[in-house]
């Protein structure tokens, strides 16, 4: 029997195989995990398979329809009886998503991003089915408050968790967060709220790191010099994401996989407008307007505890949200997109929690 990894999580082990070793060598270091033969102790076991066999296997299958304001073709997909394939259009990867024997196949080496995705996408599987909300939300707790960050696409969820991961104490989530009304306590008390992050690190932009001193040297200081030349149009809108371990860019133990979550700040400002940057304090409640940014679909990796895999354009669905997180206190930030004082508003507002 071939060694693998058994990535420990919370209340869920997962264990990864696969014929490269070079896969696995990358995945131990993103996981700070040693190799090892004892998986039996794991949940599930993901499979990841290297081979050239199916590159363009999925190219004419039906599209998995995207969100919102995203245009090209990402995503592929047809269901069998037991699972579901998912082609990735622009590296080749093929995904068999199944309750037992999930695989991965294609250039893995080359993409073991999409591994990691794939391998953290059975923990949020799990999370679902028990009755987690998903939140398209970055997460951190500071002074012992756990605070949740949502916004669209592109709006600087993790450019302010990483500004305000300055005066935090953990790292929880970059990206994807899940949420419940209920503790982890015996003794559940009501109105009280939890949040567990998907354990992955922080994937950021350019126009992050270049403003972020703790952050630059993440990229070279002659790209960054090339970087700051460019328009800040030019440099919010570039796609060149980079991995920032926060245990190492901050302090050793940064990360936490899950923490009482006390407010959710929503950001509803626009680089365009010339109203100044406003913090206002509602629940979703007052402003259910203000839950599209934190509703996240599962995509097309889900299947509920009976094998029924999510339907094409299924919408998630929003009264969920509203009538378990109704009372989460919530900050809206509105106005010109503003970082320093986003971080100064919601860093006075925790004082108030």
């Amino acid at each position: 029997m071939s060694k693998g990894l058994l990535l420990p999580l919370t209340d869920y082990a997962i264990a990864i195989r696969s014929n490269s070793h070079e896969l696995l060598t990358e995945l131990a270091d993103y996981f700070h995990l040693e190799m090892t033969l004892q998986l039996d102790s794991a949940e599930i076991a993901v499979q990841a398979i290297e081979t050239d066999d199916y590159l363009k296997v999925g190219k004419h299958w039906p599209d998995w329809a995207r969100e919102a304001g995203k245009t090209g073709r990402k995503e592929t997909f047809v269901d069998a009886e037991d699972g579901r394939f998912i082609y990735k259009i622009k590296t080749g990867m093929v995904f068999w998503q199944n309750a037992e024997r999930p695989c991965a196949f294609g250039p893995i080496v080359q993409h073991p991003n999409q591994v990691i995705n794939f391998v953290l996408s059975q923990y949020l599987n799990h999370h679902l089915r028990q009755g987690w909300l998903l939140g398209h939300a970055a997460g951190l707790q500071i002074d012992g408050k756990g605070v949740a960050i949502a916004g669209l696409s592109g709006g600087g969820k993790s450019t302010l968790m990483l500004h305000l991961l300055e005066q935090g104490q953990h790292f929880i989530s970059n990206d994807r967060l899940l949420i419940t009304p209920q503790t982890t306590e015996k003794t559940p008390r009501p109105g009280r709220f939890w949040m567990r992050g998907i354990p992955k690190q922080p994937r950021i932009n350019p126009g992050t790191v270049v403003h972020n001193a703790r952050l630059q040297s993440l990229i070279p200081a002659e790209r960054r010099h090339q970087l700051l030349a460019l328009s800040a149009s030019k440099l919010r809108h570039l796609e060149e994401k980079v991995d920032a371990d926060v245990d190492q860019l901050f302090h050793a133990g940064c990360t936490q996989s899950q923490a009482p979550l006390h407010l959710l700040v929503v950001l509803n400002w626009s680089t365009t407008t010339n109203q100044p940057t406003q913090a206002r304090l509602t629940n979703l409640a007052q402003s259910p307007e203000l839950l599209p940014a934190l509703i996240k679909s599962a995509g097309p990796f889900f299947a509920d505890t009976q094998g029924q895999f999510l339907a094409n354009q299924t919408r998630p669905d929003a009264n969920a949200y509203l009538t378990q997180l109704a009372n989460l206190p919530c900050l809206e930030i509105s106005g010109h997109l503003d970082f320093l004082q986003a971080r100064d508003a919601v860093l006075e507002q925790i004082q108030s929690l």
